[in-house]
């Protein structure tokens, strides 16, 4: 798993505050779940005290159960040709995955660019990310609903777990030092196997 946190850089707090962003194949059946699962369950709550916020899912080949979803404050965009303008108007990115494996770039891709990131369990697996300082972690609908609020309403918060997000990115999964450990590890390979 890594990201190019140079090409991924930090982006700027977005002007619109009531964007919500879920990015993948929208083909792939996790990724179906996932948002069947928000927009059924977790949604809702947010949309209550949120009336204008909006759900944006962001992938190509949108299932016809996904398209399905549009409406009420959520868009289905299929594939599209640049996600940094996506990225760029959201506040945070959801990944409320509960079944799947995949590498969970999304995630990396979303600190890297300091957008926060409310996740599950299995949406987080194999990242060594803390619950509460890289992102928060809920294993029910509703604490996943009360993570996105608490995010949406403490400015401070939001603030501070993207910078911590952006530095792990930085210092644990770049490009340019996940090659750098491979590159060490070959050298040592082959020189065990000379020796």
């Amino acid at each position: 798993n890594g990201v190019d946190t140079r090409n991924y850089a930090p982006l700027p707090l977005p002007k619109n505050t009531a964007r919500l962003l879920f990015v993948g194949n929208m083909a792939y059946r996790p990724n179906i779940d996932a948002v069947m699962c928000f927009c059924r369950s977790i949604y809702p709550k947010i949309k209550m005290e949120y009336p204008k916020i909006e759900f944006w899912i962001v992938g190509k080949d949108p299932a016809p159960e996904v398209k399905e979803l549009q409406g009420n404050g959520v868009h289905v965009t299929g594939q599209v040709d640049d996600l940094g303008s996506y990225y760029n108007d959201s506040i945070m990115c959801v990944v409320p995955l509960r079944a799947g494996g995949g590498t969970r770039l999304k995630i990396l891709e979303a600190m890297a660019l300091g957008r926060p990131v409310v996740t599950t369990p299995i949406g987080c697996e194999g990242l060594e990310v803390k619950h509460g300082q890289h992102l928060f972690i809920a294993d029910t609908p509703d604490l996943f609903a009360d993570y996105v609020l608490q995010l949406l309403k403490d400015k401070q918060q939001w603030q501070d777990m993207t910078r911590q997000a952006r530095a792990l990115a930085v210092d644990h999964y770049d490009w340019d030092l996940i090659a750098r450990q491979h590159i060490q590890l070959y050298e040592e390979l082959c020189s065990e196997n000379r020796g």
